[in-house]
């Protein structure tokens, strides 16, 4: 059986974030938590880049200046922290281990902290837990529980300032720019308004937003981000620019992570529906569809979904009634001609004059 194209979903990805709801450690951020990881709200949950780390990341990390210390085990069980010279820097320390050659984690009279070989303290000894996994470890989420119950979030910088104060604010790291070694966190005040903060401590989108979902994490790219206000969504960059203005029934995602800047795949939905996620799990709710450059320039229009061939990294599109096709570079590589086309995975045909032809025929399929 080949492909309805007027009712079929067809899987395919338009540069996928991948996102663990259930977890604050991240790839990309040294996250200090002082409950644990099951008592935190999914609301709290973090991009994680997990394979999709840019091979600038991988390089920094192998260019990184061996620790300048170690850690000396006691015969109480204790740890020191000493400098090469073995004068002592720090004593009493458990449970404590060495992060990426600069920072030690550890325990110190029951609370855990962040110091760096130096022995200056990054994150003070003053929560109950920190969880973290292999990252870039330039900034620090800190997550603390009030005596109330409820948790407070704030974040501290690589040299140890607070770059924002412990508060009721939900916090996740958003993006890693390896151009400039730079952070940045998606933050939702107490009124519920959400903005992007970077790691110096400045605001690069105000919170003014309702929701704030970046679109190319991990590729280590300026981020462009879609944003939601008032049942209408737009498409802004890091800078707060305004790429595709704001508009009702309008889903935006990245059709082209691979080119820099990335392309974007706005899709228009049908009056009052609710469908979320990727364009390719909402094809039913698709009225037409456009490829939109970064700068904000049309690239190309459709009357219908754009949809990815199965096995190919072709897309077809339609115009007066037409099928085409174009690649994800955006360019039409067949001009709207087709009545219908049928996608059987490795076999695309296409029909032209009550015919149907092969399309590998018409053009060289990868």
């Amino acid at each position: 059986m080949g492909i309805d194209t007027n009712r079929f979903n067809i899987k395919r990805g338009f540069g996928k974030i991948a996102i663990n709801p259930t977890s604050l450690a991240l790839l990309t951020v040294l996250s200090v938590v002082a409950i644990s990881i099951s008592a935190i709200s999914p609301a709290y949950a973090t991009i994680n880049c997990a394979g999709y780390l840019p091979s600038s990341y991988f390089e920094r990390i192998e260019n990184n200046k061996p620790f300048a210390g170690k850690l000396i085990e006691q015969d109480d069980g204790s740890s020191q922290l000493q400098d090469l010279s073995g004068n002592i820097v720090m004593d009493n320390l458990s449970d404590a281990y060495i992060v990426m050659d600069k920072y030690v984690i550890a325990k110190q009279d029951g609370k855990y902290g962040v110091i760096n070989a130096a022995g200056k303290i990054i994150v003070p000894f003053e929560y109950n837990a920190i969880q973290t996994e292999p990252d870039i470890a330039t900034s620090f989420i800190v997550s603390a529980e009030s005596s109330s119950g409820k948790t407070k979030q704030g974040i501290i910088n690589r040299h140890g300032d607070w770059i924002y104060k412990l508060t009721d604010a939900r916090i996740q790291h958003a993006h890693y720019d390896s151009d400039y070694d730079q952070d940045y966190f998606i933050i939702t005040n107490e009124k519920q308004l959400t903005g992007l903060l970077d790691d110096r401590g400045y605001w690069t989108v105000m919170p003014q937003y309702e929701v704030i979902q970046p679109l190319n994490a991990c590729t280590g790219e300026p981020l462009y981000l879609q944003v939601d206000l008032k049942d209408k969504t737009a498409l802004i960059n890091q800078n707060s620019e305004v790429i595709i203005p704001f508009a009702a029934n309008q889903h935006i995602e990245t059709f082209n992570n691979n080119i820099s800047p990335p392309l974007f795949l706005r899709s228009t939905l049908m009056a009052g529906s609710t469908a979320t996620g990727m364009s390719e799990d909402i094809q039913e709710d698709i009225i037409s569809a456009q490829i939109i450059d970064a700068g904000g320039k049309l690239i190309l229009s459709s009357d219908a979904p754009i949809r990815k061939l199965l096995y190919h990294q072709f897309y077809t599109y339609k115009q007066a009634g037409k099928f085409g096709i174009v690649d994800d570079n955006g360019d039409v590589i067949l001009k709207p001609q087709f009545d219908s086309y049928r996608d059987d995975a490795d076999k695309v045909w296409v029909e032209k004059d009550g015919k149907m032809l092969r399309l590998k025929s018409l053009i060289k399929l990868d």
